[in-house]
Formats: C-alpha cells, structure tokens, sequence
C-alpha cells in the first residue's frame, strides 16, 4: 500500500541536491519546507563532515544530518553526534603513511576541523563549497585526541587509489569508495550510508521501505539499495541510475521535489 507521505528524505548534497552552483533549487527549498510543515523529517546524507554540512542545514532550517558516509549523524539543534563511529589510530597511521609515500594528497576529517596534508592546501572544487578554519597536518603528528572519521584522498586517480586501497586494507579495516571524480574516501569498516541510515531510522522509527532517497555518487549505492523509495538524478553515475528507483532530472533543477512528486503523488500541491 502508498502511504500519502514518507516517514523521512534523505538526500545527498554535492551532485544531487545543490545544483552546479552549489545553491538548492527555488522548488526544491519550498518542498523541503512543506515537509517541515507536515512533519516529514528531512536530513542531508552526505559525505561532508558536521563542520562542512553545518551553515547548508542551518539555512535550510534542518536539525539533523547524516554526515561522513553515515559514520556520523550530527544534531545541529543540540549541538552534539546522535551517534559517531571514529577510525582506529593504527589504520589510520598505515593509511596515512602509505598515502605519504605515494605522494597522494589528503584531508583528515574529524568532527569540528579537517587537517590537511601538504599539497592539499587548496583544492578548488573542494573549497568553493564552504569556508572552514584550515589546519595542517604534518608527517610525525600525534592522531592522540583525534576523532577520526573520514580520510578523503583529493587530486588523485579514483579508481586507481580504490584498487590499491582494497589490496592494502581488508573490508574489517576499511570502508572505501569513490564519491566524485579524483576523490577517494576511507571511513572506518562499516559505515556506509546505507548503514547509518538505518541506525538512524532505528532510533527514530522510521521504516526503510517508506524512506524517500536521493544520491548521485558510489557513496550513496548502499543508501539507495536501503530504502522503498530510491532517486537519481540526471547527471548521476550510471551505474547508480540503474539501481534508482526512479531517475529524476539533474541537480539545479529541482530534483528533490521532483522526487517528491514522483513517489508521492500530490504532496506538493500548489508549489
């Protein structure tokens, strides 16, 4: 049976829910409020830190978000992690050394600051997206103290990094994947997006089989093979459009409430 609403939306941001100019669709902000007023939570799930996600839910006036590949999901109305998985120091300290020494640049995302390593001091499709307080991170620094949850390798070849990544690391040590074009993510094993969303809506109660989700990216596949109702948009990866549910047009026009519309037929009347 069609329930006339989802019990939550999930969303990726980079790629699917903000355009090319980084902004949401005019439709897109009005729908995510008409779900706020019918009750309907709505959460990015993103592979951003608390930090990176924090001033994009502030203004869309959300409370919670699925953060790091769903090895976080942060309350921004409180102010602290609902839950969060950190990455053991010791795989951290290979990953690092083997990244290093294979010259590839790096961020090291914990909960309130990302590290940088050198030649990361500035990547543009990175940091046109948001500001933060940089800090660098030099070989010999102590990881003591460091919630560690995502390493993001930047300016490298994805899909080679993800094959030599998969030789070094076993699926117990690391969860790695690709989520755009020359970045690479290393989270802690097991979380996936797919696995955080389902803490969550164990938490919250919600159904999988009546979550609505959009995502573009290798990092959203398990998020989209959890819930009842998956979406794509446009200029997704193809092989995640396959999988969706329903293939919704391209991120910049609106694809979240064309999402809506599709699964929820009326919901959005009058906008």
């Amino acid at each position: 049976m069609t329930t006339k609403r989802p019990d939550a939306i999930v969303t990726d941001l980079d790629g699917s829910l903000l355009g090319p100019d980084g902004k949401v669709g005019k439709r897109d902000l009005t729908a995510i409020r008409r779900m706020r007023e019918l009750g309907v939570p709505v959460l990015p799930g993103t592979g951003r830190p608390p930090i990176r996600a924090r001033s994009l839910v502030q203004e869309l006036g959300l409370e919670l978000a699925l953060c790091s590949n769903g090895g976080c999901c942060y309350d921004f109305a409180q102010g602290t992690s609902i839950f969060l998985s950190a990455m053991d120091h010791g795989i951290a300290q290979r990953l690092m050394d083997w990244l290093l020494g294979e010259e590839i640049p790096f961020l090291i995302h914990t909960p309130a600051r990302t590290y940088r390593s050198p030649g990361a001091e500035r990547i543009a499709k990175y940091d046109d997206r948001c500001e933060e307080e940089r800090f660098s991170f030099t070989p010999g620094m102590s990881l003591e103290g460091l919630e560690i949850l995502k390493l993001l390798a930047v300016q490298c070849d994805e899909t080679k990094v993800v094959a030599q990544g998969e030789t070094l690391f076993s699926k117990e040590e690391l969860a790695i994947c690709s989520s755009e074009r020359e970045f690479v993510d290393f989270n802690p094993a097991g979380v996936t997006k797919g696995n955080g969303l389902r803490r969550l809506a164990a938490m919250k109660g919600w159904r999988m089989e009546n979550i609505l989700a959009m995502g573009d990216n290798f990092n959203d596949q398990t998020m989209l093979e959890a819930v009842g109702k998956s979406a794509a948009p446009a200029n997704g990866m193809e092989q995640i459009k396959a999988l969706a549910g329903f293939v919704t047009v391209p991120s910049g026009e609106n694809p979240l409430a064309a999402a809506i519309d599709h699964f929820y037929p009326r919901l959005l009347e009058g906008i």
